[in-house]
């Protein structure tokens, strides 16, 4: 779920941050699609997915990714907004291309950052798609339906301490790896 979010969210970012876009209209549509899909909270489109495509985890893990890419890409986008240019106006000055500028002036600049949002976001899906679960979308959060449904407290306690642990387990593994890579990006600066 959170892979073709971080993919989406990263290649839609360069065209949506305002001194990447190659021009104002492809600026304006990447944007608009953007914040359309964050905007739309991840519960209403897994009832959309499930109305189009039924009950089961397909609709979950849509709607986790489609909202995702959202945010994410609006995240990486104002990353790109705070680049320093020169790098890319080196790489176009040696006869690069926008892809070329991107690639090898802007990515090394924002991938420390890139990192950093996409393990915030992957805890944020865990619990969302605990949620989402709950309209019928697979996961946990179904299991959480039933469990309430038969008035299983034992159940619902020990379904609540997985997710709290899983994501105590979460933050902590990517604090451990958010702190290695940021150290090792310090020692060869």
């Amino acid at each position: 779920m959170c892979n073709k979010a971080v993919i989406g969210g990263f290649l839609l970012s360069f065209p949506a941050a305002r001194n990447l876009a190659p021009n104002k209209w492809i600026l304006w549509l990447t944007r608009r699609y953007l914040e359309i899909a964050r905007t739309v909270p991840e519960l209403v489109w897994a009832i959309i997915f499930v109305f189009c495509f039924s009950v089961g985890p397909m609709a979950g893990v849509l709607a986790i990714s489609l909202h995702a890419t959202g945010a994410l890409g609006k995240l990486y986008s104002e990353v790109n907004e705070n680049i320093d240019m020169r790098p890319l106006e080196g790489v176009k000055a040696a006869g690069g291309t926008w892809f070329d500028q991107i690639r090898y002036g802007a990515v090394p600049q924002v991938m420390p950052n890139i990192i950093s949002y996409t393990l915030l976001r992957f805890e944020i899906n865990v619990r969302a798609s605990s949620i989402i679960g709950y309209v019928g979308a697979g996961g946990l959060g179904q299991e959480f339906r039933t469990a309430m449904s038969f008035q299983e407290y034992t159940d619902l306690s020990a379904l609540f301490v997985i997710i709290f642990v899983t994501v105590m387990i979460i933050d902590y593994g990517s604090e451990k790896l958010r702190h290695r890579i940021i150290g090792m990006e310090g020692i060869r600066a």
